[in-house]
């Protein structure tokens, strides 16, 4: 489920200090509501793919900022950010998939 993309992506962003908490993330890197999260995992339902979207394209710019960087822990981050943002853009082309793999939205 991609909701799981979202919160690995959460922890690691806290755990190098991008973020302090679940309400920064929702607001600042996947530009919703401070309860995003929450409510997703109350109702059970994936993330939309205009978050995994916005997270994968800022996660893109910050990889692409700190390769500039010659601190070794910048080219860490550098790795895992393209991981994370690869991971959330497994999840929207699979999220599209579901919605056209259809025998009838192929012509089958």
């Amino acid at each position: 489920m991609s909701i799981l993309v979202l919160e690995t992506v959460c922890r690691e962003l806290k755990r190098c200090n991008a973020v302090t908490s679940n309400r920064e993330f929702c607001e600042s890197w996947l530009a919703k509501d401070e309860s995003y999260l929450r409510v997703l995992r109350h109702h059970r339902t994936a993330p939309s793919a205009d978050a995994l979207a916005v997270c994968a394209s800022k996660l893109g710019y910050y990889a692409r900022h700190l390769g500039k960087s010659e601190k070794p822990e910048h080219q860490q981050w550098v790795k895992r950010f393209e991981q994370l943002r690869g991971m959330c853009l497994q999840a929207l082309d699979q999220q599209a998939k579901t919605k056209w793999m259809t025998p009838e939205r192929m012509g089958l």
